[in-house]
């Protein structure tokens, strides 16, 4: 039997069917179509037989449906596809099989059925979209449904139920026993218990318990259940719901350990309401404040007001907390006792989600002590502990906060730097005690002399220091640097005691002497060093000469300190000549210095800045080595000369001097008796006893002593004669107009009478001219020092000198 035949036997049948039904041949002409489909296309099935899809069909669904037969013809695989067509102006869905016909395992024709699912994906689409709606309320709600099938013992979760235990659908096995594995250990059984005392009693049940989920997140749950059952009273279905309550337990939590801290917190915290009524404070305010809750609810914060603050202040506050919703810093308020105390506070303004203001709340510090310890400490880092004046660092803020101001202003500003004379007396021979009180005393004499708006302090020891601002002229200074010198030319009295200190000051103006706090501080204390070297008690104006002196002092201070390395110091010798023999017996060693950049430098100018820094240990030890070995070469070739240096009172005062000097001589090999250490007696007279004592010390060792400028130090006769010195040294000053003038003859002639009563030898130096020789001779002075018969000599020419010379010389 052919295939027509066969479609034709089946066609009763198939025309009985409500499917549509066609079969067309490899090539998609119809070879068949029941009266459903024929129907559906608006034809009789002789009116399709023969004919395609483009006959019937628009030309790109009928190119589908050749597309769609050529695949499956191709594949030999059977199609099951869905699409939606317009029958009568209605969108309906069809589904379409479409299966391969076989005859001899070749494919000769295709079978299509098709029919109309409109209204089965109507109503699953209808059905997904109710379950989506209530998948979506169980999720906002946070509430998800499950079922127990008591029968078969087979869970259902909704999704919700997955997601609050943190799985993923179908994840674990659903079962009653498997949801009890996500209970919390610790509320296992309680989950368990009252779910089997609700079916025993046939009643629902509520509880609340933990959870664990996947993560290992801790959640919290509230479960509510329902039974049913059958006719015999047997359950056989449990239907619930889980509430995930995670988030209010949390937020209760929270809430609780707020309401804890709140209590216990250190710092008073108070609650108003928009209206600002007091709603609530906590333990720290009553305590802090006085106020309890009782006292203050339903009033306003005003009633702490302490009254120190004016409306302007308040105004401010509130404008910051209306604009930025805060506002912090300090204030005054009135405890419940009327007692003030400073606190530290912070006021929040709180808004709902919807931009509304709901309440206030301050949170208050009592920082009372705190503002103490800050003023002790703000005092003890800007103010002197002994006499409250401001120290160095306030001076130094005071004066250079001003001097912005000054730059536009005509008026000049004075700063006065004062240093007290002989302090360093009375505290040494009486007491830092009384070096203290007498401080304290200086204070108060000279903040008496000045005016309130001057500012006075203490930089430490006895300097202090004085502003004067807004002055029209350096002559407004004057009167008031008067005052205070001539407050101190009469003793201070403490305890009884009189005690002798003059002042000292410079003073430096802006912005003449300099327009920096550094510049004027420079120039008043360079003026007041001015003074020490003037004789002290007085005041001087810096003058730029000072600066240039000052200058040349740093210059040679720190030259000084290379000058022995690089060779630039040497020495000069200045014969002694004794006029009965016309021999030279002896010489003085002179130090030179040679600067290599600004040539010879005289003693006078170096040599007391070398003692006021200490480098005249070092030096003068140089001085001893170089001399000696001079001298030694002298006596290798037989002039048998003594030789002096001079000895500063610094050196005198170092212990290892005698060790030192007696070291330089053994390396040499002189002999000591041919040694003269000249010492200034203005410089024995400094510290009489201890030097008598080191002077016994060098008479002993076996050193000859001479006094250097004799007449000059003031010194008694006891001294005098306690004195080791072998020599005496008649001072040039008394030399120098000895043939002229009568009373220095008498000095002169004194001085050798005293000096021979006692044992001592003399020499006059400084004699330049025959006068002063003839003078001399006269009154039986026979050694001579001076240039009448040679300048001071390097050691060459000094030894041609001796070699040639016949005791005689010539004035200068």
């Amino acid at each position: 039997m052919d295939l027509s035949q066969q479609l034709f036997d089946s066609e009763i049948i198939l025309d009985s069917l409500d499917q549509n039904i066609f079969v067309k041949d490899i090539n998609s002409i119809y070879l068949f179509t029941n009266n459903t489909y024929a129907k559906l296309i608006g034809k009789k099935p002789s009116e399709i037989i023969g004919k395609s899809d483009l006959d019937f069909f628009p030309k790109e669904i009928a190119e589908k449906y050749r597309n769609d037969d050529l695949a499956l013809i191709k594949n030999r695989e059977a199609i099951d596809t869905e699409e939606t067509i317009i029958v009568n102006n209605e969108k309906r869905i069809i589904r379409t099989i479409k299966k391969p016909i076989y005859s001899n395992g070749e494919i000769i024709a295709l079978v299509g059925i098709f029919w109309d699912i409109t209204k089965e994906k109507t109503e699953e689409k209808n059905y997904k979209k109710l379950r989506l709606g209530l998948e979506q309320a169980q999720a906002l709600a946070n509430i998800g449904h499950w079922e127990l099938d008591l029968t078969t013992n087979h869970l259902y979760w909704s999704d919700e139920v997955y997601r609050i235990f943190g799985l993923k659908p179908q994840q674990f096995g659903a079962t009653y026993e498997a949801f009890l594995n996500y209970i919390h250990p610790d509320d296992i059984d309680l989950v368990n218990n009252s779910y089997m005392s609700s079916l025993e009693a046939k009643i629902g049940y509520h509880v609340k318990h933990r959870i664990i989920r996947e993560s290992g997140e801790i959640g919290f749950v509230e479960e509510r259940c329902e039974h049913e059952f059958d006719e015999d009273g047997n359950p056989i279905r449990s239907i619930g719901t889980v509430h995930d309550i995670t988030k209010q337990k949390i937020a209760q939590n929270e809430l609780l350990l707020a309401s804890e801290v709140f209590e216990k917190m250190n710092d008073g915290v108070l609650i108003t309401d928009a209206q600002q009524r007091i709603i609530k404070v906590n333990n720290a305010f009553t305590k802090m404040s006085g106020y309890t809750l009782e006292d203050v609810k339903g009033k306003t914060p005003s009633m702490l007001s302490s009254g120190w603050h004016d409306n302007l202040f308040y105004n401010a506050l509130w404008d910051d907390i209306n604009k930025k919703g805060q506002w912090n810093g300090e204030v005054i308020d009135r405890k419940k006792d009327g007692t003030l105390y400073t606190a530290e506070l912070n006021i929040i303004a709180l808004y709902n989600d919807d931009g509304i203001l709901t309440n206030y709340i301050s949170i208050t510090n009592d920082i009372s002590d705190k503002k103490q310890q800050e003023k002790l400490i703000h005092n003890l880092a800007y103010y002197d502990s002994l006499t409250d004046l401001p120290n160095r660092v306030l001076f130094e803020e005071r004066v250079v906060s001003r001097i912005p101001a000054m730059k536009h202003s005509e008026k000049k500003m004075a700063l006065l730097f004062i240093d007290m004379d002989n302090f360093k007396n009375i505290n040494d021979t009486l007491g830092h005690l009384m070096g203290d009180k007498f401080l304290i005393e200086v204070t108060k004499s000279i903040k008496g002399l000045i005016n309130e708006e001057d500012t006075f302090a203490r930089l430490g020891g006895d300097e202090f220091t004085i502003l004067i601002e807004n002055i029209d002229s350096v002559v407004d200074i004057v009167p008031i640097a008067d005052k205070i010198v001539n407050t101190f030319s009469t003793p201070v009295k403490i305890e009884g005691v009189e005690l002798y200190s003059g002042i000292s000051m410079g003073i430096s103006i802006y912005p003449d002497d300099g327009t920096s706090y550094e510049e004027l501080m420079k120039a008043a204390d360079t003026a007041m060093y001015q003074v020490k070297n003037s004789g002290k008690h007085n005041y001087q104006f810096y003058s730029k000469s000072m600066h240039e002196r000052i200058a040349e002092r740093v210059f040679l201070e720190n030259d000084m300190r290379n000058a022995i390395s690089k060779d630039e110091f040497f020495l000069v010798y200045q014969p002694k000549v004794n006029l009965d023999t016309k021999l030279v017996y002896g010489m003085e060693a002179l130090i030179r210095w040679s600067h290599g950049k600004s040539g010879l430098i005289r003693p006078d100018k170096f040599i007391h800045i070398a003692e006021e820094t200490g480098q005249i240990k070092k030096i003068g030890l140089w001085v001893a080595k170089q001399a000696f070995i001079d001298t030694k070469k002298l006596h290798d070739e037989g002039d048998m000369l003594t030789v002096s240096i001079n000895v500063s009172s610094k050196q005198l005062e170092d212990e290892s001097f005698i060790s030192d000097i007696c070291s330089i001589i053994e390396d040499i090999g002189i002999e000591k008796s041919y040694i003269e250490l000249e010492i200034t007696e203005s410089h024995i007279m400094n510290n009489v006893e201890k030097a008598l004592s080191i002077l016994k010390k060098l008479d002993e060792t076996g050193f000859k002593l001479s006094i250097d400028d004799f007449g000059t130090g003031y010194s008694s006769l006891s001294y005098l004669k306690k004195l080791p010195a072998k020599t005496i040294k008649i001072d040039r000053s008394f030399v120098l107009d000895i043939d002229k003038d009568e009373d220095d003859r008498s000095i002169v002639a004194a001085i050798i009478a005293m000096a021979r009563s006692l044992g001592k030898d003399v020499i006059a130096e400084g004699s330049e001219t025959q006068g002063h020789i003839d003078a001399l001779k006269f009154l039986h002075c026979n050694k001579i020092q001076g240039y009448y018969f040679s300048k001071p000599l390097e050691i060459d020419d000094f030894r041609k000198f001796i070699r040639d010379f016949k005791g005689e010389g010539k004035s200068v």
